[in-house]
């Protein structure tokens, strides 16, 4: 059933009636009235562009017409178990009225209703903090918190549970969710979750994920996702080219899984070995932690070896094994013809006009 257009109100508790809008791209002149701060993926967003794997809610508050505050979550369209929060706005001349308190009650029950088991977000505003924590929000890594849906005390024992093998498929926009739950837990226990992005064992991943998918948008990279048979994603590999013309041959790699499905990683990453042939890539090279055997392992068996090691490179002081080596994994595939793309495509390069003067 198609959704979206909804309209409901609520008296605030000054006496003012609130207006909440539910709405679904595209967002006709909305996004000139609301707050979405993602400005790489905001027009294709709201143009509707990526309905077809993402199902993205705006609530949108308004009080006699004119738009007061605003938020969204983004769940996949096929299985809505898991969501991200994100575009939490008040304008400031209309705060401390409760109106950021009621689009998130409204939110939250808008997604208990589509399935939704857990819904993540990030916040480093204490003001912010508190009003998560009293609708149901609760810490969980990093500066990110989770709500989960009444019934689904034991996500995190039930969700990534095997449920036989995975099957791979490019990665979507869709996925934002699925791969915030994914990379949002402790296991395993990797200091390095995704080094390209920099992301490390205890920073949390709700926004990363828009970095890892769209440069595959602009043909410089590739993501590939474990689903299983419940449509849940339990592991991630991607490639991310070298943003450097005298280097773009050169790709990073890296992945991720639940521990029920790291054995499949291995198959994982030779896939995406095997989808970035013809793109114009020479060399793949993986960044792992001195201490992360387990992840060395995977790529092993996936063909790659270590090439390098930089000692003393990674330190943690505040863990009892702070310091520990980076090792730079690679595997080499056969020779390009020609530069994937072309100079002019690259920052500081000579533009066309002066070449000719």
């Amino acid at each position: 059933m198609e959704r979206g257009g909804e309209t409901t109100t609520v008296r605030l508790a000054n006496g003012e009636v609130l207006t909440v809008r539910v709405l679904e791209p595209p967002l006709g002149d909305y996004p000139e009235r609301i707050n979405y701060s993602w400005r790489d993926v905001r027009e294709p967003l709201m143009a509707g562009e990526l309905v077809d794997t993402s199902l993205d809610r705006f609530f949108v508050g308004e009080l006699q017409g004119e738009c007061v505050g605003s938020m969204t979550y983004a769940t996949p369209r096929r299985c809505s178990e898991v969501a991200v929060l994100g575009m939490v706005w008040t304008r400031p001349d209309q705060r401390r009225k409760g109106i950021a308190t009621q689009l998130l009650r409204q939110t939250i029950a808008d997604f208990r209703a589509v399935g939704g088991m857990a819904m993540y977000l990030c916040t480093t505003n204490p003001n912010a903090y508190a009003l998560y924590y009293k609708q149901g929000f609760r810490p969980l890594i990093g500066d990110g918190m989770r709500y989960l849906a009444p019934g689904c005390e034991d996500f995190d024992r039930t969700y990534f549970v095997h449920d036989g093998p995975a099957a791979i498929r490019p990665g979507t926009w869709g996925d934002l969710a699925p791969v915030s739950a994914l990379y949002n837990q402790p296991q395993p226990d990797w200091f390095i979750k995704d080094y390209p992005r920099r992301v490390f064992r205890d920073i949390r991943y709700e926004g990363h994920y828009r970095r890892v998918w769209l440069p595959t948008q602009e043909r410089q990279g590739t993501v590939l996702v474990l689903e299983n048979r419940r449509q849940r994603v339990v592991g991630l590999a991607s490639t991310v080219a070298v943003d450097s013309y005298v280097e773009q041959h050169a790709h990073m790699v890296d992945c991720w899984a639940c521990p029920a499905y790291l054995g499949q990683l291995p198959e994982l990453l030779s896939a995406v070995v095997e989808r970035v042939h013809g793109t114009g890539a020479e060399a793949l090279q993986a960044y792992l932690a001195e201490d992360d055997r387990s992840k060395q392992q995977v790529f092993e068996e996936a063909g790659f070896s270590e090439e390098a090691r930089l000692r003393d490179r990674l330190r943690d002081d505040a863990e009892p094994a702070g310091r520990q080596d980076l090792l730079v994994y690679s595997q080499t595939l056969g020779r390009r013809t020609a530069p994937a793309h072309p100079e002019s495509a690259f920052y500081g390069a000579r533009p066309a006009f002066q070449s000719r003067r």
